[in-house]
């Protein structure tokens, strides 16, 4: 730990508001190791937590603090001399792993605590917020470990936090068999945010009318929520999602699922060998939820017509854009992430799940999903970037809706490859508690069988979700 201080310069990082516009929340997954030899030092503790801090001299942003200056302008601040070290705690815990197993590891089989960060970017105790959490839980009698590795919005996405956790497994093993030179020829990374500007190309396309309504338009609560400080607005978003009370499940979508679906689907939609399971999920998953809400109101399907509010549903569809922009090779730690904002109708929506009307949402979702490219990427990061301040306005917007949600576009990475040299883990997992209505496509267990889907509701909302009949045949319940 001594040579990681040592090791930290002052520095300061500027964060664009591709950064911004999704840091209000964590990343946290939670990763199961067995000891399935019985070794005496299975994944000994000096070895985890030392080559955890060699680690971090690769990602010195971790060391740094979220400040603001005006309104949207935000940076990590490094100060050599007033480090914000990373939070690294273990603990032993009296469950045996052979428990997790049995109860197939579902939240409620978890020993307490194992979450040291919440779902939402918020301060600690001491009043900073870390940019980076690390839990390690030794199981009853070296039956096994878990590892809870949290990291803020802020800093990066879904791909850079696995390849934090993949560089941490690499120099553990390299430090295991003494190879520490080796650790030093590791290539370095980047946090340069230019790297996205200097990767546009010179062409630009036009950003949708509702995407770009909802970054443009102001309003007096997002600018407040802009200007407030990262502390205070994480603890009101904390909040929030703790008065929603979200629940959440986690379904495995087969490949003979999917197969199934696109034969029924065949006479309906045009070149449905060539749709994704994405696009068939963000189709699928937005009918599911509408026609929930629906059913949790109390409220019946007629003949067509929406029965409430405005009729519309919104939808932040949420896009991996490295390889968009042909950066997916560079070891750049930060966001690429864009959101296109869909406005849907609900009386299409709220429509019984046929093959037939399964198509028509897939249809209007279809521009969504493929008048996608770098052109149109510049535009966006253009559009955000003359309005620092417009991070915050999807999501105060969307904060007034109880039907808005938002879609990961792009599975996560494999994070089955997090292997400290005992093997892949069996199992990895988000934390339950989450905001309401999202969905987030995992890796399975099983990489070359189908998709994990991550799906959030009201509690009203999912029981009728647990309840439809089109979901769960589709989508089969793990936890």
């Amino acid at each position: 730990m001594d040579e990681y201080v040592k090791s930290i310069e002052s520095q300061v990082i500027p964060l664009n508001v591709i950064d911004t516009q999704g840091s209000f929340s964590n990343i946290p997954f939670v990763f199961f190791y067995e000891n399935v030899d019985a070794a005496d030092e299975f994944m000994p503790s000096v070895l985890l937590q030392n080559s955890f801090f060699r680690t971090m001299q690769e990602f010195p942003v971790f060391a740094g603090r979220v400040k603001s200056k005006g309104i949207g302008n935000v940076s990590i601040v490094v100060d050599a001399n007033n480090i914000n070290m990373p939070d690294y705690v273990e603990d032993n815990s009296s469950v045996h792993f052979d428990s997790l197993k049995a109860a197939k590891y579902q939240w409620s089989s978890w020993p307490e605590g194992v979450a040291t960060a919440g779902p939402m970017t918020r301060a600690n105790s001491d009043g900073d917020i870390k940019l980076i959490n690390v839990h390690v839980v030794r199981l009853l009698r070296n039956s096994g470990v878990m590892i809870y590795l949290s990291i803020p919005h802020y800093v990066l996405d879904g791909e850079a936090h696995m390849e934090v956790m993949r560089r941490w497994c690499t120099v553990y093993q390299l430090m295991a068999t003494n190879q520490f030179d080796a650790i030093n020829e590791l290539p370095a990374y980047t946090f340069d945010r230019n790297v996205l500007h200097q990767n546009l190309p010179d062409e630009r396309k036009p950003v949708d009318e509702t995407t770009y309504r909802t970054f443009t338009e102001y309003s007096y609560l997002s600018e407040w929520f802009a200007w407030i400080s990262p502390e205070w607005r994480g603890y009101i978003l904390s909040k929030i999602v703790a008065w929603q009370q979200a629940e959440a499940h986690l379904f495995h979508v087969s490949n003979a699922s999917v197969e199934s679906l696109r034969a029924a689907l065949r006479e309906h939609a045009h070149g449905i060998d060539s749709i994704s399971v994405n696009e068939l999920l963000l189709s699928l998953a937005t009918k599911t939820l509408a026609q929930s809400q629906m059913q949790s109101e109390g409220r019946s399907f007629d003949g067509g017509v929406a029965s409430s509010g405005d009729g519309k549903l919104p939808v932040a569809v949420i896009f991996e854009t490295r390889k968009h922009l042909g950066i997916e090779r560079q070891d750049y730690i930060g966001n690429v992430l864009i959101p296109k904002i869909v406005i849907q109708p609900l009386d299409e929506l709220e429509a019984p799940t046929t093959a037939e009307s399964l198509a028509r949402t897939m249809s209007a979702f279809k521009d969504t999903v493929q008048n996608l490219d770098a052109p149109l990427i510049g535009s966006h990061i253009d559009m955000v970037t003359s309005r620092p301040s417009c991070f915050t306005r999807p999501i105060t917007r969307f904060s007034r809706s109880k039907t808005a949600m938002s879609f990961v576009y792009d599975i996560m990475p494999d994070m089955y490859k997090a292997d400290f040299g005992n093997g892949r883990p069996e199992w990895v997992s988000p934390i339950q508690p989450f905001r309401a209505n999202a969905v987030l496509l995992l890796t399975g267990r099983d990489p070359t069988d189908g998709v994990d889907v991550f799906m959030t509701a009201y509690p009203r909302v999912m029981k009728e979700i647990l309840k439809n009949e089109f979901w769960t045949s589709f989508a089969k319940i793990i936890y």
